[in-house]
C-alpha cells in the first residue's frame, strides 16, 4: 500500500510538472487563427506524453451542441494530425447524452460499455482503440468540447486520471477562452475604428487622427477636409439593389484612397457620406484643380456585376485654420457647405464654408429648440380627412394628419416641419405622440358611433425601423382597449430603400401583431411593385398626381387603371388620394376602385368639427354624407 502510495505521488508530481510546463507554454503563446493550428498540434503531443495514450483528440461543439467538430487527432503510431472530422448527435444520441452529463467519462473498454457502443464500429477500428478518458472542456460560455485520449490497451482509468485529465481541460479551456477574447477585442477594435463596408477609417477613428495632426502642425501648415456625398444613393440603391449599392459604396472608397494616399485621412461617416482630411493647401489654382481631377476620376462608370454604374458627388470644403481648428469643427463646417449648396443643386453641388452659414445653422437650432417645446406644450393637434365609399357614400376611416398651431406663427403644415424632427430625432416623440392620439379618437369614436371606422397615420422610415416601435403600438392598443387592425400604419415607398430586409421583418412583425400596411403615395417612386413582390402589405393608396389627369391625360389613366387592376388581383385595399370632383369620383368606380379620399368629400379638419358632422349624419350605425348623392 506505502509503495503504490509513493508510486502515485511521484507520478502526480511529474504531471504537475508537465502540466506546469504545459500551462507557462500556453501563457506565452501568441494566439490568433492563423496559429492556433500549431497551438493544438503540439499540445495534443504533450497530453498524449503525460496521460501515456496513443490517441489524443480535441473537439469542439457547434452552437446547439449537437455536432462535435475535430480540432486535432494526434496519433502517435504514425505521428500524424488531422482534423474537421465530425461526430453527430443524431448519429451517437448515448454517447452525447453522457459526455454532456458527466465532468469526465472513463470507459475501460469501449467493447463492453453501452455509452459508446455506437461509436464502436466506425471510430475505433481504425486504430485498434480499446480503453478511452474523455472530459469536458468548459468554456466561459459553458460546455465547448471535449477532450479524449485513448490507448490499444484495456485499461482501468484512476481517480488521478480524471483529474489530471480534468485539469488539462482547463488549461485547454484557459487556451480557447484567451483566443476568443483576443479576436473578440480585434473585431471591437475593428468596430470601433473602421467601417466595415469599406474598410476605411470611420468617425471615431477620423477624429482621433486628425486632432493628432493638427496638434503637430506648425504655425504656418495649413489642411483642407472636404465632405463628399454620393448623389441621389439612395435612388441608385432603390433602382439597381442593396448588394450593387454597397459595391457602390466600396468602389468609391477606393478611388477615394487612391487619390489621397497617406498622410490624408480618409474615413465614411455613414450610409453614403465620405470625408477627407489633406494637410496641404486647397486655397489655390492647383487645389481646385486637383478637386476637378478627383470629380473626374470618381465620376468615371463603375464596372459592378456586369453593369456600368455612373455616379456623381457634391462635396463641400473647410480650411484649417480659417474654419476649423479641430477635427469636429472641419467635419461640422464642410457638412454646412455641402448641405448649404446642395440646396440650391442635387447634383454636383461644391461648397464652401463661410461665416455667414454659421447663422444658418444657429436659425435650425432654434427651430430644433423650438419644435421640441411645442410638443412638451402640446401644441400639435390631429386633422382629419374623411376616407369614403364612393359607390355607397359611407364614411369608412379617416387619415389623421399632423399640424402645428404656433402660439406665434399660427398653423403650420407638416412641409415645414417634418424634415426637422427627422434629422434631430424629434420624428420619434412626436410619432408616438401621434399614436398615442389617434388610439385614444379611435376609442372615442367605438363608443359614440361603433366600430368600423379606421383611422390611418403616417409613419416616417426612422420611425418606422425604430426597435420600440411594435411594442409601443401594443401598449397603446391595450391601454385603449381598440383592436390593432383599426389602426392603418401608411409608409412611403422609400422606406424600403433604408433596409430592404429590416424593413420586409418589421412588416412582417407588425401584420402578426394585427396591424394593416398601406403604401402612401403608390406609383411615384422606383420601388412601387417591388413592394408589392416582396413585402406584406394590405393597402395601397394611388397618389393624387395621377387622379388629377383622369378623364385628360391618357397616361395618367392608364396607370391608374394599371394599379387597379393590379391591386384587385392581389386582394389588396384601394384607397384613390385627392379626388377633388364628381367626375373623378366617377370614373374611379368605373375602373374598380371604389374607396376615396380628397376635397370633394371634405378636408381635414379638427376632431371637434368631425364630431359635430358625424353626430348629425349617423344613420343605423354607420356614418354617411348627405351632401354628396354618392349611391346614384
Amino acid at each position: 500500500m506505502i509503495e503504490k502510495l509513493k508510486m502515485d505521488t511521484t507520478m502526480l508530481e511529474n504531471m504537475l510538472v508537465q502540466q506546469e510546463l504545459l500551462f507557462s507554454h500556453a501563457k506565452q503563446l501568441n494566439l490568433s487563427v492563423d496559429s492556433m493550428k500549431s497551438v493544438l498540434e503540439d499540445l495534443c503531443e504533450r497530453i498524449s506524453t503525460i496521460m501515456d495514450c496513443e490517441r489524443v483528440s480535441i473537439w469542439l461543439f457547434n452552437e446547439d451542441w449537437t455536432v462535435l467538430i475535430a480540432q486535432n487527432i494526434f496519433s502517435t503510431r504514425t505521428r500524424s494530425h488531422k482534423s474537421g472530422q465530425k461526430l453527430n448527435s443524431n448519429d451517437f444520441p448515448t454517447y452525447f447524452k453522457a459526455i454532456q452529463q458527466e465532468r469526465t467519462l472513463a470507459v475501460d473498454n469501449v467493447h463492453t460499455n453501452s455509452v459508446v457502443k455506437e461509436l464502436k464500429k466506425d471510430y475505433f477500428q481504425d486504430e485498434g482503440i480499446n480503453s478511452m478518458l474523455d472530459a469536458s472542456i468548459i468554456l466561459s460560455r459553458g460546455i465547448g468540447g471535449m477532450l479524449c485520449c485513448e490507448t490499444k490497451k484495456d485499461r482501468i482509468w484512476s481517480s488521478l486520471d480524471k483529474i489530471i485529465i480534468a485539469s488539462i481541460t482547463d488549461m485547454i479551456a484557459f487556451v480557447f477562452n484567451r483566443l476568443h477574447r483576443i479576436e473578440t477585442e480585434k473585431h471591437i477594435y475593428a468596430l470601433a475604428f473602421t467601417d466595415t463596408l469599406t474598410e476605411l477609417h470611420n468617425q471615431h477613428s477620423y477624429t482621433n487622427l486628425v486632432n493628432q495632426q493638427i496638434n503637430d502642425f506648425k504655425h504656418s501648415d495649413k489642411g483642407v477636409i472636404i465632405y463628399f456625398k454620393i448623389d441621389q444613393f439612395t435612388h441608385i440603391q432603390g433602382v439597381l439593389g442593396h448588394e450593387i449599392g454597397e459595391q457602390v459604396l466600396k468602389e468609391t472608397a477606393k478611388r477615394l484612397r487612391r487619390f489621397f494616399p497617406e498622410p490624408a485621412i480618409t474615413a465614411r461617416l455613414g450610409f453614403d457620406h465620405f470625408i477627407i482630411f489633406s494637410p496641404v493647401e486647397f486655397g489655390n489654382v492647383t487645389g481646385h484643380l486637383y478637386l476637378t481631377q478627383l470629380l473626374d476620376v470618381l465620376k468615371q462608370p463603375m464596372d459592378i456585376c456586369g453593369q456600368e454604374v455612373f455616379v456623381t458627388y457634391s462635396y463641400g470644403l473647410s480650411f484649417y485654420p480659417d474654419h476649423f481648428t479641430s477635427a469636429r469643427e472641419g467635419i461640422q463646417t464642410s457638412q454646412v457647405a455641402l448641405e448649404t449648396s446642395s440646396k440650391k443643386s442635387s447634383r454636383e453641388a461644391q461648397g464652401i464654408f463661410n461665416p455667414d452659414m454659421q447663422v444658418n445653422m444657429e436659425k435650425t437650432m432654434f427651430s430644433e429648440m423650438n419644435l421640441r417645446n411645442g410638443l412638451n406644450q402640446n401644441e400639435f393637434h390631429l386633422y382629419y380627412q374623411p376616407q369614403v365609399n364612393g359607390s355607397l357614400g359611407e364614411l369608412v376611416g379617416f387619415e389623421a394628419l399632423i399640424r402645428w398651431q404656433h402660439p406665434e406663427r399660427g398653423l403650420i403644415f407638416p412641409s415645414d416641419f417634418i424634415e426637422l424632427a427627422e434629422s434631430t430625432g424629434l420624428i420619434i416623440p412626436l410619432g408616438e405622440w401621434v399614436i398615442k392620439e389617434a388610439f385614444t379618437q379611435l376609442k372615442r369614436w367605438e363608443k359614440k358611433f361603433g366600430s368600423h371606422l379606421t383611422i390611418s397615420i403616417n409613419l416616417s422610415p426612422r420611425h418606422f425601423l425604430h426597435p420600440d416601435l411594435p411594442s409601443y403600438l401594443i401598449k397603446c392598443a391595450q391601454e385603449t382597449g381598440v383592436v390593432t387592425k383599426k389602426l392603418v400604419l401608411e409608409i412611403t415607398e422609400n422606406v424600403a430603400l433604408e433596409d430592404f430586409h429590416a424593413v420586409k421583418d418589421r412588416m412582417n412583425e407588425l401584420n402578426c401583431l394585427g396591424f394593416e400596411i398601406s403604401i402612401d403615395d403608390f406609383g411615384t417612386g422606383y420601388s412601387a411593385f417591388i413592394y408589392l413582390q416582396h413585402f406584406s402589405v394590405q393597402q395601397i393608396k394611388i397618389d393624387r398626381q395621377f387622379i388629377s389627369g383622369l378623364n385628360e391625360d391618357p397616361k395618367s389613366e392608364a396607370i391608374v387603371k394599371t394599379i387597379i387592376e393590379l391591386g384587385n388581383r392581389l386582394g389588396l385595399q384601394l384607397i384613390a388620394e385627392g379626388v377633388e370632383t364628381k367626375m373623378q369620383s366617377d370614373r374611379l368606380k368605373e375602373l374598380g376602385c371604389f374607396d376615396m379620399q380628397g376635397y370633394y368629400f371634405g378636408r381635414p379638419i379638427p376632431v371637434d368639427e368631425i364630431n359635430k358632422q358625424m353626430t348629425s349624419i349617423l344613420k343605423n350605425g354607420k356614418v354617411f354624407l348627405p351632401t354628396l348623392d354618392l349611391s346614384k
